[in-house]
């Protein structure tokens, strides 16, 4: 929580200082910096609570895991077993003990297991707006035969490792990071960090940051048609090998728009910062 709130706070102070910067942008960042901090200060000698389960579903015929969730970090990785195994640590801080612990007993959330997929809603909006000192924590260990991760979250930081296939990741407050994999990444956070290593790109990939850097080391680029990297605040790193083909528009803040070329050209990258640098190699 602390990390995040610098980053509010890094990017508050990048906003008042830019009058270029979108009105809009000021406003989401705002409400979420109000929000964030009065959970910070309220969370201040408060009693805490913990409610912790597990649930292993059999999902060697499975292909989607599907996530929502409104605070709380995710870490998702492979195992060599058939089944699915999902650890949920549910977590409440208030004025009281016997607060806390009935806050923990009456979340209630759901997972479903459907033709395909896996669907996990650990999300609570409407307790949002009134007490967010309540998140829910999540592991979960997959078989190698789900390819597809689709996750919605407010508030946490996500980590995904040794997974091959399709990405399709919102958040709204807090980092992506994904290791060792071959994917299309569709990934966009609002404010946090996108990282990317150890891992290859093929067909259409994007990632997106309003408020944050974007680090990514591809170590294979083949098979990828597109990469576009945006972040309106913040600055963008990105690593592909050397004999990759490619063509890259790279827009930068205060320099012009300029293209580096190699081999025939077959992935076609553009990056844009509106507030920060670029590193391509």
């Amino acid at each position: 929580m602390k990390k995040i709130i610098c980053m509010i706070l890094a990017a508050s102070l990048l906003m008042s200082g830019c009058s270029s910067i979108n009105k809009v942008d000021e406003e989401k960042v705002k409400d979420i910096t109000d929000k964030v901090t009065k959970t910070l200060i309220n969370s201040t000698n408060r009693e805490k609570a913990e409610r912790n389960e597990t649930h292993t579903i059999n999902a060697d015929s499975l292909s989607t895991l599907k996530i929502n969730s409104s605070v709380g970090d995710i870490k998702i990785n492979t195992d060599e077993s058939k089944d699915a195994v999902i650890k949920l640590n549910i977590s409440a801080q208030t004025a009281s003990k016997e607060d806390s612990e009935k806050m923990v007993e009456d979340f209630t959330y759901s997972l479903e297991e459907t033709s395909d997929s896996i669907e996990l809603d650990t999300s609570f909006l409407n307790k949002l707006a009134e007490n967010i000192n309540l998140s829910v924590n999540l592991e979960i260990a997959l078989p190698g035969n789900i390819d597809n991760i689709i996750i919605s979250s407010n508030v946490g930081d996500i980590s995904i490792k040794n997974i091959n296939g399709k990405y399709e990741v919102k958040n709204n407050v807090g980092s992506i990071d994904i290791k060792n994999s071959k994917a299309s990444y569709n990934l966009r956070t609002n404010i946090g960090e996108i990282m990317v290593s150890e891992a290859a790109a093929y067909g259409n990939s994007e990632f997106t940051v309003n408020t944050g850097d974007i680090k990514i080391s591809l170590n294979d680029i083949k098979d990828a048609k597109t990469i576009k990297a945006s972040t309106d605040v913040g600055d963008i790193n990105i690593d592909i090998p050397n004999n990759s083909s490619y063509e890259a528009v790279i827009n930068e803040f205060m320099e012009k728009e300029k293209t580096i070329s190699n081999d025939d050209k077959d992935t076609k990258i553009t990056v844009r910062t509106g507030v920060g640098s670029v590193k391509f190699n």
